[in-house]
């Protein structure tokens, strides 16, 4: 089976937030403490406050946050594999 890219990148995507809820599921788990604040906050890269752009007419807001853990990075691992197996 050959995946296309649209297939590939769903794969990645799908790998990215199985692993970031299973990040979020294990730092519940965890008492308080440094590996606690690793896995549930993990580290957000991306936009703090959206941007604004007022053209008058047209009004856009802008705004992306990723939220990496280290089960995110673990998931994504995963889809790559899997993405590289199914493509050969």
């Amino acid at each position: 089976m050959k995946l296309g890219w649209f297939g590939a990148i769903l794969v990645l995507l799908l790998g990215a937030v199985i692993g970031t809820i299973l990040g979020q599921v294990v730092g519940i788990l965890l008492p308080s403490g440094a590996l606690h604040e690793i896995f549930f906050k993990g580290v957000s890269i991306g936009l703090k406050e959206p941007l604004h752009l007022d053209l008058s007419v047209l009004q856009v807001v802008f705004g992306l946050t990723l939220s990496v853990n280290p089960l995110t990075l673990l998931g994504l691992l995963l889809g790559i594999f899997l993405v590289v197996r199914f493509s050969k």
